[in-house]
């Protein structure tokens, strides 16, 4: 029996009509679900506008300080201290320290490989620049 939709102008037929097209598009749908779990992790993550800024900073150079990126978001140090937290938490931020500075740069190449296909047709990584470290 087919399936029917039901629009504003009357009866449509859907374009999927047996329940064995059903299964097959829900088996597909289940074999992708490993490549789904971690970019709907990663899109959950970064869909506050100040944390898609911040990785986008990262990504583009490579390691930043709490100063610097407070300071070219317009920000206080304790917001971007909160966001890089949250990013740290799921692991797709690390911290090093230099002297007394704590800096921070993305983590995991699955992350930036999903970063490279959604920012990368703006910034390519072989144009990202790094931040010289400071002395």
């Amino acid at each position: 029996m087919p399936k029917q939709m039901i629009d504003s102008t009357g009866l449509c037929q859907a374009s999927i009509c047996t329940e064995d097209e059903v299964a097959v598009i829900q088996s597909e749908l289940d074999k992708a679900s490993p490549w789904m779990r971690p970019t709907i992790r990663w899109v959950e993550a970064i869909k506050d506008p100040t944390r898609f800024k911040l990785v986008y900073l990262l990504y583009q150079h490579d390691q930043l300080c709490v100063c610097d990126l407070a300071n070219i978001l317009g920000v206080t140090s304790s917001a971007v201290s909160q966001h890089l937290r949250k990013l740290k938490d799921m692991d797709l931020v690390t911290a090093f320290r230099q002297k007394q500075t704590m800096f921070y740069a993305l983590r995991g190449s699955e992350f930036t490989e999903f970063l490279d296909r959604i920012v990368g047709a703006e910034v390519a990584p072989d144009q990202r620049e790094a931040v010289p470290a400071r002395a």
